[in-house]
């Protein structure tokens, strides 16, 4: 799901996320993944066999750092981990209603126990009505959100939306492509959010304080996004922490002790200036504006942030 198509009036005052538009895509994003499990030729009769016993799917989400510049709400910010949390949860919801839907359509997937299921974690934090219809009907799919890089994904497909849950990177950026033959090419590339912010006010416009990068966020900020997505997310979750290059051993060793005790299921990072390169790094030009930026369905989810 790409987020940033769901910001009604962005960067205005009265710029608002359509919580009611991400529940109406669900039902349809959540077949057609199922339906997916049903076409691929699988190399192994095996792999098969365990994919249609279970019939994982991994419906996820991109763009949500430029969906929370475009509603004004800065990334490191309280406010913008209630909405992201608001926009895990709708799309928890969404997506385990309508696998109820196709079970009673189609019936569940061959692995399930009502019973077993129902004493999971991740499950018993469902709304009660969920959980009283998958004890009914069953689930067509045993897990059905996963949130990943999709690097690739935002940049071919959604303009360069910023990447899955993380942050912008920065406002233009080089990023380098292999070619056939294993050499590599640079392209010069800017942020969605960034770009079109400029597309409507102009290049003289001062980006608001919402417009924080990456590298302008603390690893504890960005660990607390994942901390208060991972409650929704039932697969896995991608996230990497970009660190400054001064980080230490001990540094890194603090984060990821901390990101247990949070209950996090996954971390990944990458300290600035490491001996082995990125495939992005910032242009001084995108830098510069970066540090400008200092200067210048709803009603069923119960959710404050929505669209009227």
């Amino acid at each position: 799901m790409d987020l940033t198509q769901l910001v009604r009036a962005p960067f205005r005052p009265e710029a608002c996320f359509d919580f009611a538009g991400l529940a109406a895509l669900v039902p349809d994003a959540v077949r057609m993944l199922d339906l997916v499990l049903d076409q691929t030729l699988w190399p192994l009769a095996e792999q098969a066999q365990e994919a249609r016993a279970k019939r994982r799917i991994g419906l996820g989400m991109t763009g949500l750092g430029d969906c929370l510049i475009m509603l004004g709400q800065r990334y490191d910010s309280e406010a913008a981990r209630r909405t992201a949390a608001d926009i895990a949860r709708c799309l928890r919801d969404g997506a385990y209603g309508a696998s109820v839907a196709l079970a009673r359509e189609k019936g569940p997937f061959p692995l399930f126990d009502a019973d077993t299921l129902l004493r999971a974690p991740f499950i018993a934090r469902l709304p009660e009505q969920l959980r009283e219809a998958i004890r009914a009907h069953g689930l067509r799919n045993s897990h059905l959100l996963s949130i990943a890089p999709t690097g690739t994904i935002s940049l071919a497909f959604a303009d360069n939306v910023s990447s899955g849950i993380e942050p912008a990177y920065a406002w233009s950026y080089q990023r380098k492509r292999r070619l056939a033959g294993g050499d590599t090419a640079t392209h010069r590339i800017e942020d969605h959010a960034y770009r079109l912010f400029r597309e409507r006010f102009g290049a003289e416009a001062p980006l608001s304080d919402a417009f924080v990068s990456a590298l302008e966020i603390d690893a504890p900020a960005q660990m607390a996004m994942l901390a208060a997505l991972t409650p929704y997310v039932d697969a896995g979750i991608s996230k990497t922490v970009n660190l400054p290059r001064e980080s230490t051993p001990a540094d890194i060793r603090a984060l990821y002790y901390n990101a247990w005790r949070a209950g996090l299921k996954s971390l990944s990072t990458f300290r600035a200036g490491s001996a082995r390169a990125g495939i992005l790094s910032a242009d001084q030009d995108g830098a510069g504006d970066a540090s400008g930026a200092e200067d210048a369905t709803a009603a069923a989810c119960g959710l404050s942030a929505g669209c009227d």
